[in-house]
């Protein structure tokens, strides 16, 4: 899927000549509109786009500042009630960072995939969207985009999507094991239930990506020196295998817009 950074500048769009990398590749593109929310109600007017999913039965949305190490097919064959979703918990990582998160975040606060009860506190109902799982209906379609355009904390959430996705789906989440979501910053403030090899699918959350520091960078707390290697391994590997075609200096040279202040 592929969409504007910004509304109405086509600018802002995923240039050709990237969009051809990608279907060289064998990736399949669809073009994806911009939803801001209007704050003045939904008119139902962007029901038309739901046509786009008529014809899937699961999608499975990833974040692309992650990193997929293992086989991650069962996401389709998760059991989903109707109207509900799939996704980690937003794991509380709030250690050495200062930005706020609510009561309750503190490092014990969650430790495997659990369902939380109804009463819980938002805390342990809140997702991290870098994972999300759905079945595509019209019905969810405008039930999302009306809650987008009248929900009245929207403009007040700090994590947009996810905020508004943890609270409009409250009670309504299948929540998934941390190892097909794991939050960097987990391997410091959870190292007790962080396991190298059960990594399913790291997520570099945070400006401090792998493609944006250099891979001998003292600037990189040690213990996170592992796992941006697994990056760097696989980025040795995709060269090795793509560098002779043609594209490929695009593919560098926007890498290594990186470090000279590249938006992560």
């Amino acid at each position: 899927m592929v969409n504007p950074l910004k509304k109405d500048d086509p600018a802002e769009s995923l240039p050709q000549e990237y969009r051809d990398i990608l279907t060289s590749m064998g990736i399949i593109l669809h073009e994806v509109d911009y939803l801001v929310p209007q704050g003045g109600g939904y008119t139902g007017a962007d029901a038309r786009f739901v046509d786009s999913w008529g014809k899937l039965r699961r999608l499975v949305l990833i974040d692309s500042d992650m990193l997929v190490r293992k086989n991650m097919d069962d996401l389709f064959d998760v059991p989903l009630e109707e109207g509900w979703i799939a996704a980690a918990h937003a794991i509380p990582i709030n250690c050495g960072h200062t930005y706020s998160k609510p009561a309750g975040s503190g490092p014990d606060a969650l430790c495997t995939a659990f369902q939380p009860l109804p009463e819980s506190g938002i805390t342990l109902h809140s997702i991290n969207s870098g994972i999300v799982v759905l079945n595509p209906t019209e019905k969810l379609n405008d039930e999302i985009i009306d809650g987008l355009h009248n929900d009245p904390n929207v403009t007040r959430y700090g994590f947009p999507d996810q905020d508004f996705l943890s609270s409009h789906f409250k009670n309504r989440v299948k929540f998934l094991g941390y190892e097909y979501n794991a939050l960097k910053p987990m391997l410091k403030c959870h190292s007790a239930i962080w396991r190298d090899e059960n990594i399913r699918n790291v997520h570099y959350i945070f400006k401090d990506k792998p493609w944006v520091l250099p891979e001998d960078t003292e600037k990189l707390d040690e213990q996170f020196h592992v796992i941006h290697g697994w990056w760097w391994d696989e980025w040795r590997r995709l060269e090795a295998e793509k560098k002779e075609e043609q594209w490929w200096e695009l593919v560098v040279d926007l890498t290594s817009l990186g470090s000279k202040g590249m938006p992560s």
